[in-house]
Order: structure tokens, then sequence, then C-alpha cells
């Protein structure tokens, strides 16, 4: 257990400290486009992202999950599972190449906007099979080369567009910066996972077949979930009107920001999940157990920080206009407790191969949000003047049903009552914080934060709820991480400059 929790925790560094990059390098574009391009373009980019993330979904069909978990069971089968996925991302995107062609067409977008979506488009075509490496590695649990690829290529996207920028070049150069990222992102991934396993291209219709097929109940879950994700804002925009729309989708917006947690962890821990429930049942529980207590460690003072901060947050980053997205994102402070736990759930009963019982947890969420949106947003109007904090409430609602419905649909001697237990302490110490900052909520934004670090992290401590064991882990990858990032990006970018 001692080795999956090493690996596990550093993978899950590697991928940290990456987000943190990317994140950084993200706004930095996000403040230079619209200075230099003005809204017009950004509008264009825009629209291009959101047609080809719908093909894009439907082009991977549920194969970055698939991939993922079959890869950790038998990396001896990454040729040719990776092969198949390949061939059938390239079809599966060529047919939605043709009908986002012939759907610009259809709508009469202007020349330049229909340019920019087919320019965007052959960077996506990329980016499915950079999806499949990506997915691959993860399966092998080398998330510290899925972090360096993903550092390069946001890296050679920012720099080569704000120098372009700031060359007077225009929207359309811009969008043809995302191929060469693409490609410099896709030839890193290759050359890596090359010098990991043998690739050796070859077609088998057989298997592609079989990828089509094992694929679909994850195509199924992606769909739900968005559409689980923006039937709030469907149903918001029935009952009211754009500016209370936008609060929401400025709290929403936020509410996901905090989300890389989970995010973050999973895609670490899966592969080992699923490769352990096969061959270790034993370590399996242990490991599901761990999550479970970590998450809630880390769910509890993230979720109910939030609540507290949520008013002075919103305020800083987006004016007093915005001022009624804070109580918003109060409500969203107690969601994140819940999803936290829901996205461990969900990838548990995935590793158990159990996906298609999830995706009808996730449909009976996503119908029950109609009603309750239906009932709460009207009501939040006339209670509060800010009916979108209804749709906050719908969501407390949906994902707390879906929690009780994952903890039944586990096997019941996975989490104990131990695990429970540490769950309701960590609950008291998060609740002692909020009283603890509860007065600093209208200061200035980092003394609520600190001093509720600082309380939380002493609740813990002095109720026993992290062992000594996992301190002794942490604090020696600490130390050894920081130690073998150098080392480890050195000999990447190495091997790389070799071919």
């Amino acid at each position: 257990m001692s080795n999956l929790g090493r690996t596990i925790a550093k993978n899950a560094i590697f991928l940290m400290a990456s987000q943190v990059a990317t994140w950084g390098l993200t706004l930095l574009l996000t403040v230079f486009l619209p200075r230099y391009l003005g809204a017009g373009a950004v509008g264009k980019f825009h629209l291009a992202n959101s047609l080809w993330a719908i093909v894009g979904i439907v082009a991977a069909f549920g194969m970055d999950l698939l991939l993922n978990k079959e890869i950790a069971r038998a990396p001896n089968r990454t040729p040719e599972l990776l092969n198949a996925s390949i061939v059938l991302r390239i079809i599966l995107f060529c047919l939605g190449y043709a009908g986002i062609v012939g759907y610009a067409n259809m709508v009469g977008y202007p020349e330049e906007t229909r340019l920019v979506i087919y320019i965007i488009g052959i960077g996506n075509l990329f980016a499915q099979i950079m999806g499949a490496f990506e997915s691959s590695l993860k399966g092998l649990e080398r998330m510290d080369y899925v972090s360096l690829g993903n550092v390069i290529g946001k890296g050679v996207l920012t720099v080569l567009s704000i120098a372009l920028l700031l060359m007077g070049q225009g929207v359309l150069v811009i969008a043809f910066v995302g191929i060469v990222a693409a490609l410099v992102h896709l030839s890193v991934l290759f050359i890596i996972l090359r010098r990991l396993t043998v690739l050796k291209f070859r077609i088998d219709w057989k298997m592609v077949g079989w990828m089509m097929k094992a694929g679909f109940p994850y195509l199924v879950i992606y769909v739900f979930l968005i559409l689980y994700q923006q039937v709030d804002i469907v149903i918001l925009s029935l009952l009211l009107n754009e500016e209370s729309i936008g609060w929401y989708g400025t709290a929403d917006q936020l509410f996901g920001t905090f989300l890389f947690v989970p995010t973050v962890f999973m895609t670490a821990v899966f592969p080992t999940l699923s490769r352990v429930f096969s061959n270790d049942p034993q370590s399996f529980v242990k490991l599901i157990r761990k999550s479970f207590e970590l998450m809630t460690l880390l769910s509890v003072p993230i979720g109910l920080g939030v609540m507290v901060i949520a008013n002075s947050l919103v305020l800083l980053l987006y004016g007093p206009g915005f001022a009624n997205s804070g109580p918003i994102l109060a409500v969203m402070g107690i969601v994140l407790i819940l999803t936290y736990q829901n996205t461990l759930l969900g990838y548990f009963l995935i590793s158990m191969d159990k996906q298609a019982i999830w995706t009808w947890v996730m449909f009976a969420a996503m119908v029950a949000s109609i009603p309750l949106d239906l009932v709460l947003v009207p009501w939040c109007q006339v209670t509060f003047g800010n009916g979108a904090i209804g749709g906050a409430l719908a969501f407390v609602v949906t994902e707390l049903g879906m929690l009780i419905a994952g903890l039944y649909l586990i096997p019941r001697d996975i989490l104990s009552w131990k695990n429970i237990w540490l769950a309701v302490r960590a609950l008291l110490a998060g609740l002692l914080m909020v009283a603890a900052i509860w007065w600093l909520r209208d200061t200035f934004i980092l003394l609520p934060v600190i001093v509720g670090g600082i309380v939380y992290t002493s609740l813990v401590l002095l109720m026993r709820l992290v062992s000594h064991e996992d301190q002794e882990l942490f604090k020696s990858l600490g130390l050894s991480v920081l130690n073998r990032i150098r080392g480890r990006a050195s000999s990447s970018l190495g091997m790389i400059s070799k071919d």
C-alpha cells in the first residue's frame, strides 16, 4: 500500500504543478487576446471552440476513460488499444468536420468566421490523437510525462500567440498557432510514448469495432454529465433575464475552478484503482478508503471556506456589478463538498466496471434538476430577489441525491464506520473553522483564508484525522518530488532533443 500511495501522490503532485503552470499561461493569453483582437475576434474563437467541443465529445467516444482503465490493467495491450482508438477518433472526427462545414455554410457565418472554425478544427484533430496518447500515458501511470507535454504545448501556444499579437497579426494567424502548438504537444507525447512501449501502427478493424462498443457507455456518461451541468442554465434562461444568468454563470465558472482538486487526484489514482481491482482486491479497498478520507479532509475546508469568502471573492474579481453572484457561489460552496465525493464515487464504480449504473444515477439527477429548478428559482426570485440562487439550491439537492445513491451502490464492505466517523469529525472541524473566520469575511480575502487554514489544520492534527504514516509519506514526497522534477524534466527534454 505504501508503494501505491507513493506512486499516486507523486503523480498527483506532477499533475498539480502542471495545472498551476497551464492556468498561469492561459490567464496570460486571456488577458492579451481581447486587448489586441477585440471582442468580435474573441467571439469567433469562443464560437469555434464551442462547436469543436461538441464534435470532440463524439470523436473521443468515451475512449479516454476506456484506454486509461484497460491499459492500467494490461500495459502490454497499449499498442493495439492505442491504434484502434486513433483510427476510430480520426473517422469520427472527419465525419464531424464535414458536419461542421455544412452547418457553418448553412447558417451563413461570415467568411472569416468560417475560416477560424475550419483552422481550429484541424488543431482539434491533432488534439484527438493527442488525447489517445495522454490516456495511454495515464494508463501506464506516467503523469509526469503527461504534465510535461501539457506545459510545453500550452507554453508554445501562449508565447507564439503573444509574440504574433505584438507584431500586429490578426485572428486567422492566431488560430493557426493552435495547430502548431497541437503538433508540438503531439510530437512530445509520441516521442515519450515510443520510448516507453513499442508503437506499431496497424489497423485492426475488429479491435476498432470493439473499441466503439466498449467506449459507448463512457460516451453516454460524458453526454449526461454535460446535460446535467447545463440544464440549470437552460431553465434559468426560460424563467429569468440575461443578467441573472450572468450572475449564475459567473458563480458557476468559479465553482468549476475549485474542482481541480478531485480532478487531479482521480486522474492520478484511477489507473491504479483499475489495476488493483483486477489483481489485488485488498489494496483496492484500502485505496478507496484512503481516497475517501483524503477528499473529505480537503473538500470540507475548501467548500466551507468558499461559502465564507464568496461575496468578497466575487467583488474582488468582478466588481460590484456581480454582487448577486456572491450568494450563489456561497451555496455552491456546499455543493463542492458533495461534488468532491461524487467524483470519487463515480470513478470508483467505473473502476469496478459499473459505469452503466452510474450513468443512470446521472440521468436521474439531470431529470430531477428540472422540477427542482422550476420550483426553487421562482421562490428565490420572490424571497431574495435573486432567482439564480434557486439553481444553486437545486444543485445541492441533486448532488446530495447522487452521494446517497453512490454510497448505496458501492459494496458494503468498502467504506467502514471508521471512515464515516472521520467524515463527521472533519465536518466538525470545518464548522469550527467557519465560526473562527466568519467575522473576517468582509476583510481582505487573504486574512480569512490564512486564519481558516491555520485553524482547520490545527484541528485536524489535534483530532488525529491524519495518521502518522500518511504524515511521513507526504513529508518525504514533498522533498523527493521537488528533487526529481528537475531531473525528470531535463532528462525528458534531452530524450526529445536526441530525436
